[in-house]
């Protein structure tokens, strides 16, 4: 990997180049799928991908990327670059980061036993989920489902001193689906789960999660409309507030005028509960890495801190037009040029278990899942509630069916009233149960 990604620097200095830089992935990716009861489909597939960035003087720039590189493939690539920058306009603020003296790589990323992971083993897992899923109830049908294997290795050097590389291994499932009693046919409940680690893979919990919540849903009944308070589920809380947040900090959102959060640095924008960071250096989440797509070591970025704006989030170009440092949320494949989102988003635990959130709610709702619309730049959403169940004097109650729910993401923020000592890992997020105070519901 070393050999060509410096043969690729050279060819684009020759041709002309200020600063290169090189990012070279290969992956072994093996899926299995689900399909009404079934095993529908195995497949896996192997990929090398490499993109090289250049710049020019005054900051134009030019980005080229093939498959499978050989050194012909890579010289040719490297001068079309520079072709595409000499006709791009000049930017001063598109610059590469020079290499950090101190930096370790992440331990727990990669497992070793993930070599000799395959597809086989892929379809043992997603057997085994969809069969537990099924024996707990009868009445359990499973729609679709997946399990899936990556063992991912990301190579990255440029002009300014910077190679880095390191392996990412990745197991990931999720099944969806309803109970179905007769003419009664529950909400459709979708769970997932993932790890880094072959020891950690446990299908069996999401099975049993998603199984529970159908089965609750059947012998849901209409209720009428009311104002009360809403418990969302970690997967509901990211169906409403996730894009929004993702959104809202996002530093490029912010220079483009469409976030809510411009000008609001130090200034409080949710409860005094919430507190929220970006960390790719959390190796429970998926998203984690040790360096980001520009080669900048990943660190801890506290977003929002008991309710106050504490930052945004940048890639080295964002940062350069602000005149701040990144903090290393470039991000993207080596098929185009780095962009800037967040990474593993990650709302901190509340103190009090689950039970205790819901005994002090006197008339609400726990939401499942949310099926609906939401808008990332307003934080309006509305839609239906699903696998929702009626909360009554701090108890949890029957399902509830055809009950609409509308309200507005940045307000719901400002009303948090709890969140849970217990979290769940979403892929790339990590969230507890977050109860929130007057919200409508609307009888459908």
């Amino acid at each position: 990997m070393a050999d060509i990604l410096r043969f690729a620097l050279k060819e684009a200095v020759a041709a002309g180049a200020r600063d290169a830089e090189a990012y070279l992935t290969s992956s072994r990716d093996s899926e299995v799928f689900i399909e009404n009861n079934n095993l529908k489909q195995a497949k896996s597939n192997t990929s090398h991908t490499l993109g090289i960035r250049v710049l020019l003087d005054g900051g134009c720039t030019g980005f080229y990327s093939l498959n499978q590189p050989d050194r012909e493939k890579v010289a040719a690539a490297a001068v079309k670059a520079v072709h595409i920058a000499r006709v791009s306009p000049k930017d001063k603020n598109n610059r590469l980061p020079s290499a950090r003296k101190k930096f370790s790589l992440l331990s727990g990323l990669h497992d070793r036993n993930a070599s000799s992971f395959e597809a086989s083993d892929a379809a043992r897992h997603a057997v085994e989920m969809l069969e537990t899923a099924r024996s707990l109830d009868s009445r359990v049908s499973v729609d679709s489902g997946e399990f899936g294997s990556s063992v991912f290795a990301q190579t990255l050097a440029n002009t300014s001193g910077v190679y880095l590389s390191e392996k990412i291994s990745t197991f990931y499932w999720s099944i969806m689906g309803m109970a179905i009693d007769g003419d009664d046919v529950s909400s459709f409940d979708v769970q997932s789960a993932g790890t880094h680690r072959v020891k950690d893979i446990d299908v069996t919990e999401v099975a049993n999660d998603f199984s529970k919540t159908v089965v609750q849903s059947l012998g849901a009944r209409k209720i009428e409309s009311f104002k009360g308070e809403m418990l969302l589920t970690p997967s509901a809380a990211l169906e409403i507030l996730g894009d929004v947040l993702a959104h809202s900090v996002n530093s490029e959102s912010v220079q483009r005028k469409s976030s809510k959060f411009a000008g609001k640095l130090g200034r409080r924008v949710a409860s005094d509960l919430l507190t929220l960071e970006d960390d790719a250096t959390n190796t429970e989440g998926l998203a984690a890495a040790s360096f980001d797509r520009e080669g900048l070591p990943h660190r801890r970025n506290v977003v929002i801190r008991n309710g106050i704006l504490e930052r945004f989030l940048y890639n080295t170009y964002t940062a350069s037009k602000e005149g701040v440092k990144s903090t290393a949320n470039a991000v993207g494949s080596a098929m185009s040029p780095p962009s800037v989102a967040t990474t593993n988003l990650i709302i901190s635990a509340g103190r009090t278990p689950l039970d205790s959130l819901i005994s002090e709610i006197n008339r609400g709702v726990l939401v499942s899942r949310f099926s609906g619309n939401v808008n990332p730049v307003t934080g309006d959403f509305s839609g239906v509630v699903k696998g929702g169940r009626i909360i009554s004097g701090g108890v949890l109650g029957k399902g509830v069916r055809e009950l609409m729910v509308a309200g507005n993401a940045f307000e719901s923020l400002k009303r948090l009233t709890g969140l849970s000592k217990e979290r769940k890992v979403l892929y790339s997020a990590i969230l507890p149960y977050m109860r929130i105070s007057a919200v409508s519901f609307t009888a459908g």
